[in-house]
């Protein structure tokens, strides 16, 4: 029983398990912040902004043809915010340096 937990622990430290559990797990926690951010702040000034108040549920029809484009634009803002906060995130905590030339 003792050489199974010694070579559970090796195989713990040696592959960094715990750091990829931390990391999901933060991500998780950033995933749920960035949705509350982009639900709760930009979704209610876009929809001030653009007319009709389900935006989101707009498609574009070209003959049989249903393009969700609100489903599209939604998307994109969501990603767009995500990128910023992980970058500011990053940036942040990290304090990365630019290498000088």
């Amino acid at each position: 029983m003792k050489e199974l937990k010694k070579e559970f622990l090796e195989f713990i430290t040696s592959y960094g398990i715990i750091g990829v559990a931390v990391g999901i797990v933060v991500g998780q926690a950033v995933a749920k912040l960035v949705t509350a951010i982009v639900e709760g702040l930009v979704m209610p000034v876009l929809e001030v902004v653009l007319p009709g108040s389900k935006w989101q549920e707009a498609v574009l029809s070209l003959g049989r043809i249903h393009i969700k484009l609100g489903l599209v634009i939604a998307a994109f803002i969501d990603f767009f915010v995500i990128s910023v906060v992980v970058f500011f995130l990053v940036r942040h905590i990290l304090k990365v340096e630019t290498p000088k030339k």
